[in-house]
């Protein structure tokens, strides 16, 4: 039958303080309360019967607080316990480490978050031998083999996909807006309303100036409110606080949930930007990166996610 022990946090203050030569020390180290170290020393030496530390006195007697000979025995058997424990438990998260490989998937943080986000974490909950990260990086062309990234989602230009990345997809663009604004089956209604918009740059699919001409409206700026991010369009768009370009299928989720409603069908435009998928260099046929860009692939022509 195994012995009675006592609680192994007790035996970590006691060997803190011993190490440290003071209960300040050993509460700092262990970033617990002086008290509390106190009361584990006072527990341990009661369930021991003897005492195990001398206590410094302030300038007089002891100037550390060091153990006792019955402390000394203890704390040699803890540290080596401690020590042995450390090691198995290291050796432990090793072979899991070995035995489930663990990969970096990014993507820009719209992305990463509106389409992305739900898509991984359904594929990690149906392949749980395999651990996945989700990263936002705004790089059009990150360094994979730096950042760790092994399989990232890019932005391009229509056009320029070359193998071996493979399109994802290419988007379509229209307005959209929550229907707490109301029916706005009218382009003039949009005079009433600011016009949300992300910063772009060669984009005119996504300039409200351009649109303001395609729905026969006055040019003008004056109503146009400008995001540093998707995310912080849409963020407004549902909130009610305007009418946005929309981007599809980014905004899958929200179509159908009803957050937000599309505008003046069938207007639309195509994106001049796509998403490719893009393995780290040596990674292109690992069996765990193909399972996701497939899952993915078949996520984006609508057959899962």
């Amino acid at each position: 039958m195994t012995a009675h022990l006592p609680p192994l946090a007790a035996l970590r203050a006691f060997a803190a303080v011993a190490r440290q030569g003071s209960f300040a020390g050993a509460a700092a180290a262990l970033n617990v309360s002086t008290s509390a170290v106190s009361h584990q020393i006072r527990a341990l030496e009661a369930e021991l019967r003897t005492p195990l530390l001398t206590r410094a006195r302030n300038g007089a007697g002891h100037s550390r607080t060091a153990p006792t000979p019955a402390g000394a025995t203890l704390l040699a058997a803890v540290e080596e316990t401690l020590t042995r424990l450390g090691d198995v438990c290291d050796a432990i998260r090793g072979e899991a480490r070995r035995a489930r490989p663990h990969l970096t998937v990014s993507a820009n943080g719209s992305f990463a978050s509106l389409w992305l986000a739900p898509r991984l974490a359904t594929f990690a909950g149906m392949h749980p031998s395999t651990a996945w990260t989700m990263r936002a990086v705004e790089e059009d062309r990150p360094d994979m083999g730096r950042e760790g990234i092994d399989l990232a989602i890019l932005r391009m230009r229509a056009g320029t996909v070359r193998a071996p990345d493979q399109l994802l997809f290419a988007e379509t663009i229209f307005p959209v807006c929550s229907p707490s604004l109301g029916r706005l089956d009218d382009p003039q209604a949009l005079l009433q309303h600011s016009l949300l918009e992300e910063a772009h740059a060669g984009s005119p699919e996504k300039d409200w100036r351009h649109w303001q001409g395609l729905l026969g409206l006055p040019a003008s700026s004056r109503r146009i409110v400008r995001f540093s991010s998707f995310n912080q369009v849409i963020a407004a768009a549902t909130a009610g606080a305007g009418v946005a370009l929309g981007r599809v299928p980014l905004l899958e989720e929200e179509l159908a949930s009803g957050r937000l409603v599309r505008l003046f069908t069938p207007r639309e435009l195509p994106g001049s930007w796509v998403f490719v998928l893009h393995s780290r260099p040596g990674l292109a046929r690992d069996p765990h990166v193909l399972q996701l860009k497939n899952f993915l692939l078949a996520s984006a022509q609508g057959g899962i996610g």
